[in-house]
């Protein structure tokens, strides 16, 4: 399994939802499974007669109250793919610059709105 990181001066809240928003609509990816409280996201990657595919996984770690980083990791759908070995590094540095550039146009506040949470005391 191949990893990169990258660091963004937002929040890892605007984070995380520029990363999902980007991996919900780009129609690169399928089977996408989000998870909002720790801020995970699982996806695979194509598929071709020699490799089954790429499994992705993105993890968003607060490294302060306005900074983030974004941990990309990549590795084979069968762990015995031997006809894959090179492509997860150039696929991980790829998928990284990808989540870069879409994450600094996504994070500006016109585009990605958070909600503030709705919290109602209950007597």
């Amino acid at each position: 399994m191949k990893s990169n990181t990258v660091e963004f001066p937002q929040n890892a809240r605007r984070t995380y939802t520029s990363v999902k928003h980007t991996f919900e609509t780009c129609g690169m990816f399928h089977r996408v499974e989000c998870d909002d409280v720790n801020f995970v996201i699982r996806a695979k990657h194509g598929a071709s007669l020699l490799a089954l595919g790429e499994k992705i996984k993105v993890r968003v770690v607060a490294t302060g109250t306005k900074t983030s980083k974004v941990v990309v990791e990549s590795g084979n759908q069968f762990p015995l793919n031997i006809f894959n070995i090179g492509q997860n590094k150039q696929n991980v540095t790829t998928l990284t610059e990808f989540i870069a550039n879409r994450v600094y146009r996504l994070c500006s506040d016109e585009e990605i709105r958070l909600r503030e949470p709705d919290i109602r005391i209950k007597h």
